[in-house]
């Protein structure tokens, strides 16, 4: 393994280089000191890497134009100041770019989306890059002798090394809240979650650096008595891998991914493995081991979905890769076998699937460099395809086009025909959306299994309704769906009817005109004598924007009511036509927080429609013990403030089942045990009283479907496209 940065170094160089730059190159010259490298090589691919990635950037905002480098750039405080000084001074900033930290990536695609001429561009770039890269080199060249004789005996001083780490990093952490308070009390434990992810790739770190460097002959003899000396040696690729994949997954831990706390926790497992077969690194094997234990007791905390479509597509890639590497390794080893020295046992099938897709020494030693170039091949494609297959499953959710309407599109026909408030939930990103009625009606929806759910009626106008119905019923049954429409308005049902389809009421939405909201008069009485107790505990409601500024201490704490929450309701988030909690979704919707001498008991979120003049109840969400008529004190509240804001209507969301005649089929009434069921986990029915209290109108929402004998199969789907599961797993929660 010490051969590793040999084979593969210029190549992890350029992507170094590439995508972060003078650590990447520092770390190479100090390689051409120790003569592994050439000075020559490591100045061509430098500035290779660096010409190559300013390209990409110019061609690629180039191509999108100024509103893709707006979306990708606008929340980059250099952002506003890089445009400033482009329209200035373009050449110069491009020709210094590779200095001009935090500015790096927005100046070359700033020269591309903002027009500067193709040549110009590649010849200043050009420059640039060897003006960069010259000085970093003899920088590197000049500390590189100073740095070898610090490195030699650092492996002695590893575990203060790493100790020294983690205190600095604690220290920046209490300096930034005593800045802010005056006690060290304040210090909360979101700094230890914020910290997790920095030291989970420290620990990455160390595992390349234990695996590439070489261990103390003393050491390895003393262990070969009692573990194989090739088991050592053969966990150091494990343990290379596991540090590359820790330090690819940290950011992503503190995105909150599941599958990244997965991989993690894997690769964590294997450091903690490797490590003792690693001469006895007990002291690392101590680290990652604390590691595991804190990914296992905040499990709950790491909720982010990946991109479900990436990880269809890592799964059928993988055998797809496996095989194709092997094939490539066989075919390539057979027709060059006398070029190689086999060692006992060594066969090109074997070989194959050792090199290329194990992650496992070589057992034959090439003869010529034509086979020693083909067996470095090998290697790095199965190196490509792991970290190729590790990208796509952590990828994040990508908003998939399936004949849909564009986000312009969306927010057309929304801002104009959102007239109930499901549609609100209609426009997020977990439906498909598609155009119908020449362009003018938007309808989204759901599809699990053969059955196409729409969220709530088409938005549309009355003229085009009919039109866009038929023509949505139309392409569902094109496509082999059972088309529904779900929680559709009590005015529609003659539209529906006349299309053959039939009708199940199911909910009863409340909704309350805020223009004569007040806690005034009798209707309200109750609600009233319930908000003015709970006043007397000195709890207070305010908004929290998150937009304009992110507290983690509240962040915390929301999602740790959200967590109490979904645990006494035993059941994990629903979604479709109900909120899923996301600090993601929290930005640019009203967010009202319950607040009781700095603890948050409570929160809510609204979601605007109906052309900004009305909001619907979207996430309710509190503490598993807290003080007796929170909930009431903080909508109340909470509705007094969105009619300051200027709101017309506000919706208190759905009741399933409220004010719904007995079933009369045995159909009908399998629907309604489904919903019976929910109950007990989400508590409808206690919602349905507490909604009364605000006095609000009532208007009926109804299931539409085909024919009786689809319901069975629609029940279903409801449960799938709510639980994101199956409906066995929904009830068994209960």
């Amino acid at each position: 393994m010490e051969l590793l940065l040999i084979k593969y170094g210029y190549f992890l160089l350029f992507l170094g280089v590439a995508v972060e730059g003078e650590a990447s190159l520092l770390a190479a010259t100090y390689l051409v000191h120790q003569g592994l490298f050439r000075l020559n090589a490591v100045l061509v691919v430098a500035i290779a890497a660096n010409f190559i990635a300013n390209q990409i950037y110019y061609l690629v905002a180039r191509s999108r134009g100024q509103a893709w480098l707006e979306n990708r750039f606008r929340e980059n405080s250099h952002y506003r100041r890089a445009l400033s000084w482009m329209s200035k001074h373009a050449n110069w900033l491009l020709l210094l770019s590779r200095y001009a930290f935090g500015f790096r990536i927005i100046i070359p695609a700033a020269c591309g989306a903002l027009g500067m001429p193709l040549l110009r561009f590649t010849g200043t770039n050009l420059v640039s890059s060897i003006i960069w890269a010259i000085p970093v080199v003899l920088i590197g060249l000049y500390f590189g002798g100073v740095a070898e004789s610090a490195i030699v005996d650092v492996q002695r001083y590893q575990v203060w090394i790493v100790a020294g780490i983690v205190a600095v990093g604690m220290f920046v952490l209490l300096v930034r809240h005593l800045r802010h308070a005056e006690w060290v009390e304040d210090l909360k434990t979101v700094d230890i979650h914020t910290l997790a992810p920095f030291l989970i790739g420290v620990m990455g770190a160390i595992n390349i650096f234990s695996a590439i460097w070489p261990r103390s002959p003393l050491l390895l003899h003393d262990i070969a008595s009692w573990l194989p000396l090739e088991v050592t040696q053969r966990s150091r690729p494990l343990m290379l891998l596991a540090g590359v994949t820790l330090l690819q997954v940290t950011r992503n831990l503190a995105r909150r991914k599941e599958l990244a706390w997965d991989v993690a926790f894997i690769a964590l497992l294997v450091s903690f493995l490797t490590h003792i077969t690693r001469a006895l690194d007990l002291h690392h094997s101590a680290v990652a081991g604390f590691l595991l234990a804190y990914l296992w007791i905040s499990r709950r905390r790491f909720y982010a979905r990946s991109d479900p479509a990436s990880l269809r597509r890592a799964l059928l890639m993988m055998p797809a890769l496996g095989l194709t590497i092997f094939v490539y390794g066989y075919v390539g080893l057979n027709e060059q076998s006398e070029q190689y020295a086999w060692h006992d046992g060594s066969t090109p099938a074997r070989e194959s699937f050792q090199s290329g897709i194990l992650i496992g020494e070589p057992g034959l030693s090439p003869n010529t460099p034509h086979a020693a170039l083909f067996l470095e091949s090998l290697q790095i494609a199965g190196w490509l395809a792991r970290f190729y297959l590790l990208a796509l499953i952590l990828r994040p959710v990508i908003l998939r086009r399936r004949e849909e309407a564009s986000d312009d599109e969306i927010k057309r026909i929304f801002s104009s025909h959102s007239v109930h408030s499901l549609s609100a939930f209609a426009i997020q990103d977990d439906k498909h959306h598609m155009l119908t009625a020449d362009g003018n009606a938007l309808i989204a929806y759901a599809v699990r299994g053969s059955v196409a759910l729409a969220s709530g009626d088409p938005l549309v106008s009355e003229a085009d309704f009919e039109a866009a119905v038929r023509q949505y019923v139309e392409y569902c049954r094109r496509n082999g769906w059972t088309p529904c429409i779900y929680e559709a308005a009590e005015e529609r049902l003659a539209v529906y009817r006349a299309l053959g389809m039939r009708s199940l009421k199911m909910a009863e939405e409340a909704l309350i005109d805020l223009r004569e909201f007040s806690l005034s008069g009798n209707k309200r009485a109750n609600l009233r004598a319930m908000v003015n107790k709970t006043a007397k505990s000195g709890m207070s409601v305010c908004l929290y924007d998150r937009s304009r500024h992110i507290d983690p201490n509240i962040d915390e704490q929301l999602e740790e009511i959200s967590q109490e929450w979904l645990e006494e309701k035993r059941i994990g988030e629903l979604g479709f036509s109900l909120g899923r909690f996301s600090l993601e979704a929290l930005f640019e919707v009203p967010v009202f927080i319950a607040d009781l001498q700095g603890r948050i008991e409570a929160f809510c979120t609204w979601l605007p429609y109906g052309g900004g003049k009305a909001v619907v109840l979207d996430l309710m969400r509190k503490r598993t013990v807290m003080v007796a008529g929170t909930m009431d004190y903080l909508i109340a509240h909470s509705l007094l403030q969105l009619k300051a804001e200027g709101y017309a209507e506000a919706s208190l969301a759905n009741a399933p089942l409220a004010n719904v005649s007995q079933p009369s089929t045995p159909l009908d009434r399998g629907v309604a045990l489904l919903f019976d069921n929910m109950n007990a986990f989400y508590g409808y029915k206690n919602l349905f009283q507490f909604k009364k209290k605000f006095a609000p109108r009532w208007e009926g929402r109804y299931l539409i479907y085909p024919k009786g004998a689809d319901l069975p199969r629609v029940a279903y789907a409801l449960a799938r496209v709510h639980s994101r599961g199956s409906l066995l797993r929904l009830l068994l929660k209960r």
